[in-house]
C-alpha cells in the first residue's frame, strides 16, 4: 500500500496555528488552535492509504525529531500544511523530506493557493500545489490523476477547488491527533467545521479565495454522529464550531441543535461558536444555549462606523450592540474580535474602537492588526498603494504590524493594539470574566498564561 505522510511541519522558536482565516502565534490564544483542514485530508487519506499523521505544532516536536520520523517511514507522498507565516520554513521542511526521501511533495493552504505560480519558480522541489479545499484534490493525486479541478503543477492549472457535497467526506481524524486543551479551563478540546463558505466581501479575509460566497453545510445529523463520536469515544466534549459564519443558515442551526438535544447530547457537551452579528438574535441564542453553546465570538472589527463601510464589513454598530444584548440575555459568554489598523483607520477610529469594545462588557476581547494575507483584496490594495512594508513573510500575521499608511504608521498601529489590550483587560469586568471560566488547574498556570500573553501583547 502507498505510504502518505501527512504533515503539519515544524517551527521554531514561535508555535503558529495554520487554519484559514486565522494565522497566528500561539500568544493569540496562549495555544494554538487544532487545525481542522489538516484534520479532514488525514481523514480522506487514511481510507485508502497506509498514512502516518506528524502534528509537530501541537506534539511540540522539532524539527531533527520530525525528519528521523519521516525517515523512519519512508513516504511516497508528503502532505504538508502551510501558512503565510511559516512559509519559508515549511518549504525548507519539504525540500529536506524530499532529499532524505525522495516523496513526491504536496502542498496546501492559503498562501498555496493565492501564491502557487511563485511557489513553483522558487521551489524546484515542490511537486503539487493544491488550491482551495483540498480533500479531493488531493486524493486525485494520490490516485494518479494530478490534471484533476483543485490541482495545479508546473503544466496544469486547475482552478480552485470547493468541496460540493461536505457529507460525502469521512469524519476528520481527530482520534490521530495529540491533545489540544482549552487554556482557561485545561479542558481538551477540539476545533469542528459543520459549514464552510461566507457570502459577505470583508476585504481583509482570504475565505472568499479558498471556501467561495457559498455556504455549504454538513447536515445536522452528520455533526451529531461527529459530536457522539468525539465525546463517547475520545473523551473530548468541548468544541469551537471553526465555521465561517456557524448561524449564516438559520434553519441548519436550528435542526443541529434540536437535534443535539434529541439525542440527549446537550447534557454531554459544550460548544463555542463563530458568527456575524448581524445573523444571530435572541430566539437562536436561547435555541443555541440549550443545545450546549456557552460561547460565541462576534467579529465586530471595529467601533467606527465608517472603518466599517471602507472595509467591507457590512453591519452597523446598532447591529453588533443588539448581537451582544441578545447573546448575554440567554446567558452565552461572548468573545469580540476586533481588528487595529484597517483601512481608514486613524488614532481617532483607534480610540473609537477601544471605547466601544469597553461599552459592550463583552467577556472577553481580541484585538489583531490588519494583515495583508496574500489572497484577500486588502493585500492587492496594501501592494498597488504600497503600504505594505518589508519582504518577510515570517512578519505577515495577525500580531504584527507591516502595512503604514499616508497618516497611521505600523509603528502607530501597533502601539494602538497595546493600548486596547491594557484599557480592555486592565478593568475589573474584564478580570472577574477571565478569572470566573478557569479551572483550579489553570489558576496555577496563570502566571505562565499572563507571561505568554504579555509577551505577546507587546510586540
Amino acid at each position: 500500500m502507498i505510504k502518505v505522510l501527512v504533515l503539519n511541519p515544524p517551527v521554531r522558536e514561535l508555535r503558529f496555528s495554520r487554519d484559514g482565516r486565522c494565522q497566528s502565534e500561539e500568544g493569540t490564544w496562549l495555544d494554538t488552535f487544532p487545525p481542522t483542514a489538516f484534520a479532514s485530508i488525514a481523514g480522506a487519506v487514511r481510507e485508502k492509504y497506509d498514512i502516518k499523521v506528524i502534528d509537530c505544532v501541537g506534539s511540540r516536536i522539532s524539527f531533527d525529531d520530525c525528519m528521523a520520523a519521516v525517515r523512519e517511514f519512508g513516504p511516497k507522498f508528503t502532505v504538508l500544511n502551510t501558512a503565510t507565516p511559516t512559509i519559508r520554513m515549511d518549504m525548507e521542511t519539504a525540500k529536506c523530506i524530499k532529499k532524505d526521501t525522495g516523496s513526491k511533495i504536496i502542498v496546501y493552504g492559503e498562501h498555496v493557493t493565492a501564491r502557487f505560480k511563485s511557489l513553483f519558480k522558487e521551489y524546484k522541489y515542490l511537486d503539487f500545489c493544491v488550491l482551495g479545499e483540498s480533500e479531493t484534490p488531493i486524493m486525485k493525486i494520490l490516485s494518479g490523476k494530478p490534471e484533476s479541478p483543485g490541482v495545479a503543477t508546473r503544466k496544469f492549472d486547475g482552478g480552485i477547488w470547493q468541496e460540493p457535497d461536505l457529507d460525502k467526506l469521512p469524519f476528520p481524524a481527530y482520534d490521530l491527533f495529540p491533545d489540544y486543551c482549552f487554556p482557561l479551563t485545561g479542558e481538551k478540546w477540539m476545533f469542528v467545521r459543520s459549514g464552510r463558505g461566507c457570502p459577505y466581501g470583508c476585504i481583509y479575509c482570504v475565505m472568499p479565495m479558498m471556501s467561495n460566497r457559498r455556504v455549504r453545510y454538513h447536515s445536522a445529523e452528520y455533526m451529531v454522529r461527529q459530536f457522539k463520536w468525539l465525546s463517547r469515544e475520545l473523551g473530548i466534549s468541548l468544541y469551537m464550531l471553526w465555521d465561517e459564519i456557524s448561524t449564516a443558515d438559520r434553519k441548519h442551526m436550528v435542526d443541529m441543535c434540536k437535534l443535539i438535544i434529541k439525542e440527549g447530547l446537550d447534557k454531554e457537551i459544550k460548544w463555542f461558536c463563530t458568527t456575524r452579528v448581524d445573523r444571530f438574535d435572541f430566539e437562536l441564542a436561547k435555541q443555541m444555549k440549550r443545545a450546549g453553546c456557552e460561547m460565541i465570538s462576534f467579529g465586530i472589527e471595529s467601533g467606527s462606523q465608517k472603518v466599517l463601510d471602507m472595509n467591507g464589513k457590512g453591519i452597523t454598530l446598532e447591529q453588533t450592540r443588539k448581537a451582544v444584548k441578545a447573546a448575554k440575555d440567554a446567558g452565552i459568554r461572548i468573545i469580540g474580535h476586533f481588528i487595529i489598523g484597517l483601512v481608514g483607520s486613524n488614532p481617532k477610529t483607534e480610540r473609537e474602537t477601544i471605547d466601544f469594545a469597553k461599552e459592550l462588557k463583552i467577556d472577553f476581547a481580541q484585538f489583531y492588526i490588519a494583515t495583508p494575507f496574500p489572497g484577500s483584496k486588502f493585500y492587492h490594495m496594501a501592494c498597488e498603494n504600497k503600504w505594505f512594508e518589508g519582504d518577510d513573510w515570517g512578519e505577515v500575521e495577525q500580531g504584527t504590524a507591516v502595512v503604514s499608511y499616508p497618516d497611521f504608521s505600523a509603528k502607530e498601529i501597533q502601539e494602538w493594539r497595546r493600548r486596547a489590550y491594557r484599557e480592555f483587560y486592565f478593568r475589573p469586568h474584564a478580570i472577574a470574566a477571565g478569572l470566573s471560566m478557569m479551572s483550579f488547574g489553570q489558576m496555577v498556570r496563570l502566571p505562565k498564561y499572563l507571561f505568554t500573553f504579555m509577551g505577546w501583547m507587546k510586540k
